[in-house]
């Protein structure tokens, strides 16, 4: 159906005519040009109610330092437009594949041709200046531009053309920004109707934080009322409620905590209580505006709904399920004669999606059939390889979870002396005996030419299969085309879980599979090589593994240190050149008490080896980008910061970046007073929540840990109040955080208010008595206080602590601060 405004620009606030259109009345009005002159000389003194940029360039310097400048010139409530070029529009498309512009395209002025900006960065930078933005518009591209049908093309390719499915991309969008401090949140109240508004609207008012707004929609239909309330709301994070809908200060409270991460909603057992709707959805605005509006242009809700689920799936990050409630009532078709056709073309627009080949498959693949499976006509058998010794503590539960996935056992006894033979056998395998050779891929292709199945699963006697994989693994290996999987790996220490890895544990039986490395030893390069002759492909699966060995008294309890670094030397010796291997060892010793300059060395040499390697090398190397991460982060600990940030900055340009990389670099942009840069880079941190990588992530950094480094900025730029909101809900997701909590303390001292800081420190020792640098920071403020025996008493626990924990130098300074009291 061809609606009025169909090829306007159109926002949250529906369509305009004209930019025009979105310039407000001003007494003081700056407007900049697109050439690098716009900024050369500086912005004018005073503030205008209104800065006009009709094309933000990188001329004019990074984003991330203008837009800043831009928002210190406007006045309170001034107005900022900006006129952005999409990168992904047909005229980039363009550029790309030809190699130039389209003889009709725009090209910039001639002082500054390059004009395209991801508009994810653009919202970041925008925010982090301290604006409030109020809309973005999408301008459409030119009538008869390539859109679904080469959308389909690309997904043939491997490609991932999202905004492409639906027609052509914008070619540019305009922001509406304004001076304006953000609330802590924002419920949108649309749908349902005015009466059932009204009472949602009560019940929210009843339990809502004064920081937090309540806006109900106002438009005709349901997808509009969302938009209007979108645009109207001023909190950083937003909740879609369904007029209604019966929410409770619980479930409130349990989704403000997590949604400052990443969008969350109510759910359990990996299935959402609201499927296919966005009521009940908590996330940060910004992901909002980055989606875009709902569609209003479909004339059933429900199926305009699945359409933006899908979107919201399909730009960020994995959502996050909580076990509450909020009592939405559903949505019914408004227009059952049009209900089929339009789910029927949402089904088409999105089968790309659900069939599309996997990324790291070659285009030269495609062409390649399969030979016939060993199992046609009868289910794929699975044998279950391990190497075992002395594994009694866990071996048991091992087999027991693992033995309704697999046809059979074989496992490589290296000189057991325990119990571990006679469970083997209890549970079927077959053992075979040979001594250790101080190599681990021995006994491994040791069980590889034993197994008779058409499928190998590899387990240690510390990995345990989670609820579900058995079932799971046995439909995977029906799979023709695949020649193996990564399985997800979680490390469990005494403190709980940590984000873990995606290691190759499911493969094929190919003739000729082995493994190699005497230490971390790898099946994926035989596999890739076999595999690839054949048409087959690795591929990525949800079957999660718990690991327990790496707990501190097993790794001392089983001599893993010694015999470790004696296999990393003899793995050397044989391969001096073996990029894998110096990453290894390297990431070993660098955890082993004074062996940091053996890890450096280890590192730095690495380092060298991946980029004296083919130009391709750096990025076919999943754990390039964590090499460097380590070998920035060790320069760091020796006070090398410009050696540290050069490391950083060659890694995010030619490395796959990782968390960690993300994360030094925002520490170090924090160290160094750029708040702007902080944040970005925190901000990637969190868009990995969820994920699971072939490198590890320190643990919290998807979370707490990164929210508590985007609050570090914000008090660097003097908004205590939004680095307040963003350390509370770090410390809801992680209590323990001890650099949340001193942080929340300090934001109550600065904002005049020493008992809530007192509150905040006293509350965090009642869970966690031992933190020498929690006592040491309430002792200061007992003493600020004039309580000056409370503070001896508390300082001389805390320099009990840190002696203890062998703190010398610190708890000296601790006594030396008690002696002046």
């Amino acid at each position: 159906m061809t609606r009025s405004g169909e090829h306007l620009p159109r926002g949250f606030l529906g369509p305009v005519r004209a930019w025009g259109g979105l310039v407000p009345a001003a007494a003081s009005a700056l407007q900049l040009p697109r050439e690098r002159s716009g900024l050369a000389g500086g912005l004018p003194p005073g503030g205008f109610d209104l800065v006009e940029v009709q094309a933000l360039t990188e001329s004019m310097g990074r984003i991330e330092d203008v837009l800043p400048r831009l928002a210190a010139a406007l006045a309170a409530e001034g107005t900022l437009l900006l006129d952005v070029d999409n990168v992904q529009s047909p005229r980039m498309l363009r550029l790309c594949l030809e190699g130039r512009p389209g003889p009709f395209d725009p090209v910039g002025s001639t002082d500054d041709p390059s004009q395209c900006l991801p508009l994810r960065r653009v919202l970041a930078a925008t925010a982090a200046a301290g604006l409030w933005i109020h809309d973005v518009l999408r301008v459409p591209a030119n009538p008869g531009e390539p859109g679904a049908r080469m959308a389909q093309a690309l997904f043939a390719h491997g490609l991932l053309p999202l905004d492409w499915l639906g027609g052509a991309p914008p070619a540019r969008f305009w922001l509406v920004a304004r001076k304006q401090a953000p609330l802590a949140g924002s419920v949108l109240v649309a749908g349902g109707e005015v009466a059932a508004r009204q009472q949602t609207v009560a019940v929210l008012r009843s339990f809502l934080p004064a920081d937090w707004e309540v806006v109900v929609g106002e438009a005709s239909r349901e997808c509009a009322q969302w938009n209007r309330a979108v645009a109207a709301a001023r909190g950083e994070l937003v909740w879609f409620l369904r007029g209604g809908s019966r929410p409770t200060e619980t479930a409130f409270a349990a989704l403000a905590s997590l949604a400052g991460i990443g969008a969350v909603a109510p759910g359990a057992n990996g299935k959402r209580r609201c499927e296919g709707d966005v009521a009940g959805l908590m996330l940060p605005r910004l992901d909002v505006l980055l989606v875009g509006p709902l569609p209003e242009e479909i004339d059933n809700t429900p199926v305009a709904l699945e359409e933006y689920g899908m979107r919201l799936d399909s730009k960020l990050p994995p959502l996050q399920l909580v076990d509450v409630d909020c009592d939405v009532p559903p949505i019914a078709a408004e227009a059952p004669a049009t209900f089929a056709v339009e789910t029927q073309a949402l089904l088409q627009r999105w089968s790309a999606v659900n069939g599309r080949p996997a990324a790291s498959a070659p285009a030269e693949s495609a062409a390649i059939m399969a030979p016939p499976v060993p199992w046609h006509g009868r289910d794929p058998r699975i044998s279950l390889c391990m190497i075992t010794r002395d594994e009694q503590r866990f071996l048991g539960e091992c087999l027991r979870r693992a033995r309704p996935a697999v046809d059979e056992i074989v496992v490589v006894d290296t000189g057991s002396t325990d119990e571990t033979i006679a469970i083997a056998e209890s549970f079927g395998a077959r053992v075979l005996r040979e001594p250790w050779q101080d190599d681990f891929s021995a006994p491994r292709n040791t069980g590889l030419g034993a197994a008779t199945g058409d499928w190998i699963l590899v387990l240690d006697a510390d990995e345990f299969l989670q609820p579900g994989a058995c079932e799971r693994i046995r439909d995977l290996v029906r799979r023709e085309t695949v020649s193996g999987y990564h399985l997800r790996f979680r490390n469990v220490y005494g403190r709980g879980k940590t984000m873990g890895v995606m290691m190759v544990r499911l493969f094929r039986n190919l003739p000729g599979i082995a493994y190699q490395n005497v230490i971390h030893e790898q099946v994926t390069p035989s596999l890739q090589r076999l595999g690839g002759d054949l048409g087959l492909v690795l591929a990525c699966t949800d079957v999660e593994v718990e690991h327990h060995g790496y707990t501190d008294e097993l790794m001392q309890q089983r001599g893993k240190n010694e015999r470790n670094e004696r296999l990393f030397r003899k793995q050397l010796a044989q391969c001096p050149e073996d990029v894998y291997g110096h990453y290894k060892y390297g990431d070993f010793l660098r955890r082993l008490p004074g062996r940091a300059a053996d890890a450096r060395a280890l590192l730095d040499r690495c380092l060298e080896l991946i980029l004296a390697g083919p130009p391709s090398l750096p990025r076919e190397l999943p754990y390039a980008g964590e090499v460097a991460a380590l070998c920035a982060l060790e320069a760091a600990r020796t006070g090398d910061n410009g050696r540290a940030r050069e490391v950083i900055d060659l890694g995010l340009r030619r490395f796959l970046p990782t968390p960690n990389l993300h994360y030094l670099a925002a520490s170090l942009a924090l160290a160094e007073g750029r708040a702007s840069d902080a944040i970005l880079h925190f901000r990637r941190c969190l868009s990995y929540r969820g994920q699971t990588l072939v490198v590890p992530i320190q643990d919290g950094i998807t979370g707490h840990v990164s929210l508590t480094g985007i609050a570090q900025a914000w008090i660097l730029r003097g908004d205590v109040a939004r680095a307040q909101r963003l350390l509370e809900q770090a410390i809801a997701i992680e209590p323990g955080y001890e650099v949340a909590s001193l942080a929340l303390s300090k934001c109550w001292l600065q904002r005049g208010d020493p008992a809530r800081a007192i509150g905040v420190l006293t509350g965090f020792l009642a869970a966690n008595p031992d933190s020498p640098a929690v006592c040491q920071q309430l002792t200061l403020v007992l003493h600020r206080l004039g309580h000056i025996a409370e503070a001896r008493r508390m300082g001389e626990h805390a320099v009990r602590l840190l002696e203890a924990r062998a703190l010398d130098h610190e708890a000296a300074a601790m006594q030396r601060t008690l002696a002046a009291m």
